[in-house]
């Protein structure tokens, strides 16, 4: 079985709500530019997970 890798940062949320996500992330989990997000809140944390195309439309507040 393989090892997962971790990764921790920082980064802000700017006035209009957008946030940056780091290059390491959106290149592990494959994003482009116009791809989609689910994000989702576990307590106090914020999960976030790529939309595949065919999904975008079994969730709600997608797209914009």
């Amino acid at each position: 079985m393989g090892r997962t890798r971790r990764f921790s940062g920082v980064t802000s949320v700017h006035g209009d709500g957008a946030i940056i996500i780091p290059e390491q992330v959106r290149s592990r989990l494959g994003l482009k530019p116009h791809d989609h997000l689910l994000f989702q809140l576990k307590g106090e944390h914020i999960v976030a997970s790529k939309v595949k195309d065919g999904s975008k439309k079994c969730y709600g507040g997608v797209g914009g």
